[in-house]
C-alpha cells in the first residue's frame, strides 16, 4: 500500500492506493486547502507550516498514522526540477552517473547546493546503435531537504520524491498506456503553473512549465471586474472562462464561446504559450504529431475551458479521469485534480513491486 501526496499551492491532495491482480484499488482519499480563508490567499506567504498543517489535518481525517506508513511518495515541482529524455552510449553505472551529473548541471538553475539525480532507462535508441534512451530527473539537494522536512514534521519517517511531469505521465499511462504512434499531451493546470507533458511510444518525452494557471485566472478576473479575490474565485468556478466577458453578469453563461477569444485575456495568454510550446516540440521532433490533449489539475474543469482550448488549438481535448481504471473510486468530485497524487502513488507501488522481484 502506498500514499501519494501532491504538495499543491492551493490544496494538498492525498491518495492511498493498493496493488491488485488487475491494477490498483483506492483505499483512502482526502484534500485540504492550505489557507482556510480564500480572501487571504497569497502564494508568496505560503510556507512549510501551511503544508505541514494541511497534511496533519488530512492524516487525522483519513485516520492515517503517518509513523506507521512505510511507503509514501510526494511530488516536487518548479524551476529547480528538470526532466529530460537523453540518448547516450551504453556504459557502466558509475560512468553513466558521472555523465548524467554533467548533463544535469547544464539544464538546472542551481541554488548553491549539489544536484540530486535519478534516471530510468527507457530502452535502446531505435535511431542509433549502441545507444540507450534515458529519462533523467534532476533537482537540487536544497529542494529535496525542504520537502523532506515537510514530511518529517508531518509525522512521516521517510519518503520517495517524484517529479511532477513523471507523476502526470504515470497517471496517464495507468489509464491509457503509451500510443504506438504520435504523442498525447497532458496539461496539468494547477494553482501557480501549468505543466505540459508530451509523450508517445516512439516519440521523445518532453515537458515544459508555463507560469499561467488558476491563481492567475482569479487575479485577472478580480482586476478586470474590480472585485475581491474571493468574489473572483467564486465567479471563476461558476462561469469559467466567461467570467472575463463584458456581460458576465447576465448572458455570459449561455454559450461556451461567449467570451471573445480575439480579445487578449489570461486564457488567450495560456493558449498562446501552449501553442508556442507545441511549435518548439514539433521543430525538434519533425516526425511527431499529436493525437489528443488531456487536462488535469484543479482548474481543468473550469466551464468553457475544454471547448475553448479545443477550438483554438484545433485539437481534441478532454479531461483525464485518473481513477478510470482504479477500483473503489466512484463518485469523486473533480477527479482530474488528483492526477499528480495518483501518479505518485503508482510510482510507489511499482517501485515496491520491482524491489520484491
Amino acid at each position: 500500500m502506498t500514499i501519494g501526496i501532491d504538495f499543491g499551492y492551493s490544496q494538498v491532495k492525498m491518495v492511498q492506493l493498493d496493488k491488485t491482480s488487475d491494477g490498483y484499488s483506492l483505499q483512502n482519499i482526502g484534500i485540504r486547502p492550505l489557507v482556510n480563508d480564500i480572501s487571504k490567499f497569497n502564494p508568496e506567504t505560503i510556507g512549510k507550516s501551511n503544508w505541514v498543517a494541511a497534511i496533519q489535518d488530512l492524516c487525522k481525517s483519513m485516520k492515517i498514522n503517518p509513523k506507521r506508513i512505510k511507503n509514501v511518495v510526494s511530488v516536487i515541482s518548479g524551476s529547480n526540477v528538470s526532466v529530460r529524455q537523453l540518448s547516450t552510449m551504453e556504459m557502466s553505472k558509475d560512468e553513466l552517473l558521472s555523465s548524467l551529473e554533467f548533463e544535469a548541471k547544464k539544464h538546472i538553475p542551481m541554488d548553491g547546493s549539489e544536484p540530486i539525480l535519478d534516471y530510468h532507462v527507457l530502452g535502446s535508441d531505435p535511431k542509433e546503435l549502441d545507444k540507450i534512451l534515458i529519462l533523467l530527473v534532476a533537482t537540487s539537494r536544497k529542494l529535496i531537504t525542504f520537502h523532506n522536512e515537510i514530511l518529517k514534521e508531518s509525522g512521516f519517517k521517510h519518503g520517495i520524491f517524484e517529479a511532477e511531469p513523471v507523476a502526470l505521465a504515470n497517471a496517464y499511462v495507468g489509464n491509457n498506456g503509451l500510443l504506438s504512434e504520435g504523442s498525447d499531451v497532458i496539461l496539468n493546470i494547477g494553482n501557480q503553473n501549468t505543466t505540459l507533458v508530451a509523450w508517445g511510444k516512439t516519440q521523445k518525452f518532453f515537458t515544459r512549465e508555463i507560469n499561467t494557471a488558476g491563481h492567475h485566472f482569479t487575479q485577472a478576473t478580480a482586476k478586470a471586474l474590480s472585485i475581491s479575490y474571493k468574489e473572483a474565485e467564486d465567479l471563476k468556478i461558476e462561469k469559467g472562462i466567461n467570467s472575463l466577458s463584458s456581460n458576465a453578469d447576465d448572458s455570459a453563461g449561455d454559450s461556451p464561446f461567449s467570451l471573445q477569444m480575439a480579445e487578449k485575456t489570461i486564457y488567450t495568454t495560456l493558449t498562446e504559450e501552449i501553442r508556442k510550446t507545441l511549435r518548439y516540440y514539433m521543430k525538434n521532433s519533425p516526425q511527431a504529431f499529436f493525437n489528443k490533449f488531456y487536462l488535469t489539475g484543479g482548474s481543468a474543469a473550469l466551464p468553457g475551458l475544454v471547448d475553448s482550448l479545443s477550438e483554438n488549438l484545433n485539437m481534441k481535448v478532454e479531461i483525464l479521469d485518473p481513477f478510470e481504471k482504479i477500483e473503489n473510486a466512484d463518485s469523486i468530485d473533480n477527479p482530474a485534480q488528483y492526477a499528480i497524487a495518483i501518479g505518485a502513488a503508482i510510482r510507489g507501488l511499482e517501485k515496491k513491486t520491482k524491489s520484491k522481484d
